[in-house]
């Protein structure tokens, strides 16, 4: 795994990006027999985002005693306060922790398939904004996986619960409506390549 670069802000969101890259798959896999069942993508990606958790921990001073899932499928640090979130597009992988609140974090690659898909996830308004636009797609797409992920429950619909309400250069305003109440968030967002990377601050 490389790792791309690490952003550290101790009062609020960390982010850090890397990459698998083939020359060290084998490195990464050895003494993980335990995970022989997960195809050998999942299980790249799985090491490779439980690596740079621990590299982001040991910078921020965070004891690192492994990651486990709620019954959601949300990760949690072990034995800590702080909250962290996980995304992966091969070979591309994505982490954030946040001291205290529930964070979310997402990396999609731009691809056509999101205009086959579009009206799953955009509301009119959306739709509209969006046309055939690929790279406004993905980042629609990718802001909504991570308010997702923000959310940490399952049976959100995209395009009824989860809005983008204002973009602006770099920063995304979004809202979340559930259970009759209406949640305000800010998501930063950075286009890279192929891929665009979107986390709420």
């Amino acid at each position: 795994m490389r790792t791309h670069w690490i952003k550290i802000n101790p009062s609020s969101t960390s982010v850090g990006l890397a990459e698998i890259s083939s020359e060290n798959d084998e490195i990464l896999q050895k003494n993980h027999a335990d995970l022989d069942d997960l195809h050998p993508k999942k299980r790249l990606e799985f090491l490779a985002s439980r690596q740079l958790i621990q590299q982001m921990c040991e910078e921020l001073d965070i004891a690192y005693m492994g990651i486990q899932k709620d019954e959601f499928g949300k990760p949690h640090l072990i034995e800590s306060g702080f909250q962290i979130s996980i995304s992966h597009s091969y070979p591309m992988v994505a982490c954030a922790i946040h001291p205290s609140e529930p964070c979310g974090i997402d990396i999609e690659s731009i691809r056509p398939q999101l205009l086959k898909i579009r009206h799953k996830f955009l509301n009119t308004a959306e739709l509209k904004y969006c046309g055939d636009d690929l790279n406004k797609l993905c980042l629609h797409w990718s802001a909504k996986e991570a308010l997702y992920k923000i959310h940490g429950r399952k049976s959100l619909a995209f395009s009824e619960q989860l809005a983008l309400t204002k973009i602006d250069s770099e920063e995304v305003a979004a809202q979340i409506h559930s259970e009759g109440e209406t949640k305000n968030y800010i998501l930063k967002f950075e286009h890279f390549l192929e891929y665009f990377l979107v986390y709420n601050v």
